[in-house]
Formats: structure tokens, C-alpha cells, sequence
């Protein structure tokens, strides 16, 4: 891995992103996009294959690969999710139910730092400020989001502070702990007629999780 590494600050927390990450992302997207995966369920993704597709694939990652070594080194913290990486498969029907232009899709938090490598060259990542942690009411959803609950939350409940710009083969690192966060979707790119889409018309990217210690996974 040659290419340079960008930082900057938001909120005094380091954010991270490296362009060009992988030689050939070509035949690592035809590898991890052109097969199975699961469709997420339950709550909020009860209408998941209905008006909007978010599926997913979970494999072990090899330690000693570059990106994970490197993400380790830059945020000092450990890789989660059991050593393994995660996919991302999203699309949306253009239908009344996805109001992209009055809502955000889906805030949440994960467990320390989070590093996506995109895919895809538009509707990168928001970051949202840390004080919707302090909200009663987001804090009911990442306990347990109610029965019944869809993923579009009004954006006069929400701050945001930044997005992440998506661009094919990015890598972005930031504090997925920190700030709430969640898919851009800013337009209709990754929107379509139907649920049956081709794997180059989905959003997909690629996530390794870290986890701070100081972080207590209930």
C-alpha cells in the first residue's frame, strides 16, 4: 500500500482517508459483490426487500492484510467483529416511502473506529454531532429500536456536521463511537423501479470495525 494518507480533525477527533487503497479493487469488488448475502432483518429493516435492499456478507479477515494493519496502527485500536469484515449491498425503490430528501437514513454507532473502502463514487457517509447520543429518543433505538420502527429519521431531530465524500476505492477511517453516523443519500443514484438490481447499480462498500477498549459491548 503506497498511497498517501490524509487526516484531518472534526470535533477533536482524528478522521482518516486514503485514496487508491487497494492495487486492484477491481477484482477484490468482483470477489466480495458477486456473491450471497444475507438480508439484514428486524427492526428498523422490516421493509428491507420491499422499498429498499441492505444486504450483507461477514468473512475472517487475515490480520497481517495491509489495510487492516495499517487502519490498526492509525487508530490504535483493535479489530472487532471477531476478526472479520463486513460488506454493505444498499439500493431503494423511488417510491413515496423513501424520502431521502426530508429524512436521514438510519444514524447509529458502532464501537469504536470504523473504516469503509467505497465501491462507488457518490452518497458517501455522514457524520452526525455527538450530542444525538444525549437524546432519549436515540438512545431507545440503539438499545432496541421499537417494534415496527422504519430507518428514515426526520433531519430537524439530527445534526450533521460532515460528510464523508465517496469515491471509488477511498478508504475513510473515523470514530464510528464518537459520531453517529450513516449512508448519504443524497440523491438518486442508487435508486431504481424495483428491488432486483445489477451488483454495479447497488452501494456497496467494504467495513472492518475496531473497538475501543474503553467501550463496553452490552
Amino acid at each position: 500500500m503506497k498511497s498517501e494518507v490524509q487526516m484531518f480533525e472534526l470535533e477533536g477527533s482524528k478522521i482518516y482517508q486514503i485514496d487508491d487503497v487497494f492495487a486492484d479493487p477491481k477484482r477484490l469488488e468482483r470477489w466480495l459483490f458477486n456473491r450471497l448475502s444475507y438480508v439484514v432483518e428486524g427492526s428498523p429493516w422490516l421493509h428491507n426487500l420491499t422499498y429498499f435492499v441492505k444486504r450483507r456478507m461477514t468473512a475472517f479477515a487475515d490480520e497481517s492484510a495491509p489495510l487492516v494493519t495499517v487502519a490498526q496502527h492509525l487508530c490504535e485500536q483493535k479489530l472487532g467483529n471477531l476478526g472479520g469484515f463486513s460488506t454493505n449491498v444498499e439500493s431503494w425503490v423511488d417510491c413515496e416511502y423513501n424520502t431521502y430528501d426530508t429524512h436521514y437514513f438510519w444514524p447509529h454507532l458502532d464501537w469504536g473506529y470504523t473504516c469503509i473502502v467505497y465501491f462507488h463514487d457518490s452518497n458517501g457517509t455522514n457524520l452526525y454531532h455527538p450530542d444525538l447520543k444525549n437524546e432519549e429518543w436515540f438512545k431507545t433505538l440503539m438499545e432496541k429500536p421499537p417494534e415496527g420502527k422504519q430507518p428514515w429519521i426526520p433531519k430537524e431531530k439530527v445534526t450533521k456536521l460532515h460528510t464523508l465524500e465517496a469515491k471509488y476505492n477511498r478508504m475513510v477511517l473515523f470514530d464510528g463511537a464518537k459520531f453517529p453516523h450513516g449512508c448519504a443519500v443524497d440523491n438518486k443514484d442508487f435508486f431504481s423501479d424495483t428491488i432486483f438490481v445489477a451488483p454495479d447499480k447497488t452501494r456497496n462498500n467494504l467495513c472492518f470495525f475496531y473497538e475501543n477498549d474503553t467501550q463496553n459491548k452490552s
